[in-house]
């Protein structure tokens, strides 16, 4: 469990890593920054088991009493923060979870790890507490920060880290992944692969989600009927989306729709279609769309997804966008 032959891609950030451990020039603090189920912490993990590896190989050998504690997480020199109280790690939690610990020398080896996950949702109260550890670290200290945000951290405490963005994998290393490990039939594991946008992580998440491929059903059925459905019906249909607002992959399940109408209108070849469960329906969409509207229609997909991120009002912004699909 935990080692660098684990995980997929970023080679050169790994290369980095072991290069700091083989010339002992490692650093007080790292920041992994990279989307959810990006492979930060599997990342933030491997490294720290190398660090604490009692054989010094540069790699976790997996078989002495560092790695086995680590592996059963039990190994004393380790330590998880996460916040307590609020979703934001807290002025409390950092002077309770690494101040109190920080100063007592490591129990029994190299050094003393602590993995702050969601280090990004740091108060600016918790990261100015945290910042005068970081400028005078204890020899044996070494903070892993994993992020989704890097640019919420004070500058402060930017500079006093090494930084590594963790970059997404394409769909074919993903799409891999799941057939091979995860035993994924290969229609499902493609469009897992290009629903996660590049993260094994969000696959595995979305192929063990059973809501999330109720809500696949439910809005693939709405969108292939809506070309035939008036537009007050259509517009109710916002108010019965909202159930899904909370959910990421909502306006992704609604792009990949019309992605693979726009390749079946445009190249008449399956083979390009990603969602293969759906050719019939596809196709049969394809008949009845021009590529300008499908232009228009894929545009307004993508306005409604920034208006969300803008945190617009949910209701209102998919209404706009079944109107301007029905328009196209």
């Amino acid at each position: 469990m935990y080692g660098f032959d684990e995980i997929i891609g970023n080679g050169q950030i790994i290369k980095n890593l072991k290069s700091a451990m083989h010339n002992s020039r490692v650093s007080h603090a790292y920041i992994l920054s990279g989307q959810e189920g990006s492979g930060k912490k599997l990342i933030a993990k491997v490294f720290a088991k190398a660090l604490e590896c009692e054989n010094g190989i540069g790699s976790a050998c997996g078989k002495c009493s560092s790695c086995k504690t680590f592996d059963s997480d039990n190994n004393p020199d380790v330590f998880y923060v996460k916040p307590t109280k609020t979703k934001a790690l807290g002025a409390d939690d950092i002077r309770e979870q690494v101040l109190k610990r920080v100063d007592i020398k490591q129990y029994k080896y190299r050094y003393k790890i602590f993995i702050i996950e969601n280090a990004d949702k740091m108060t600016v109260a918790a990261q100015n507490v945290f910042l005068k550890t970081l400028e005078e670290p204890p020899r044996y200290a070494v903070f892993l920060l994993l992020a989704e945000n890097p640019e919420l951290f004070l500058p402060t405490v930017l500079s006093r880290c090494v930084s590594f963005k963790i970059r997404p994998l394409g769909s074919e290393q993903v799409e891999e992944y799941m057939v091979k490990n995860k035993g994924v039939l290969r229609e499902e594991a493609s469009f897992l692969a290009e629903y996660a946008s590049g993260s094994i992580g969000r696959a595995i998440k979305l192929s063990e989600d059973e809501e999330f491929g109720t809500m696949r059903e439910d809005i693939t059925n709405r969108l292939f009927a809506l070309r035939d459905t008036d537009l007050a019906t259509a517009l109710m249909w916002a108010k019965e989306m909202e159930k899904y607002k909370e959910n990421p992959e909502m306006l992704d399940i609604v792009y990949m729709w019309y992605r693979d109408v726009l390749a079946a209108k445009k190249l008449e070849d399956e083979k390009y279609i990603i969602q293969k469960d759906k050719l019939q329906r596809i196709f049969a969409q394809a008949k009845k769309e021009t590529l300008i509207g499908l232009s228009k229609t894929l545009s307004a997909v993508w306005q409604a997804k920034r208006q969300l991120w803008q945190n617009g009002n949910f209701v209102l912004t998919i209404e706009i966008m079944l109107m301007k699909i029905k328009e196209s």
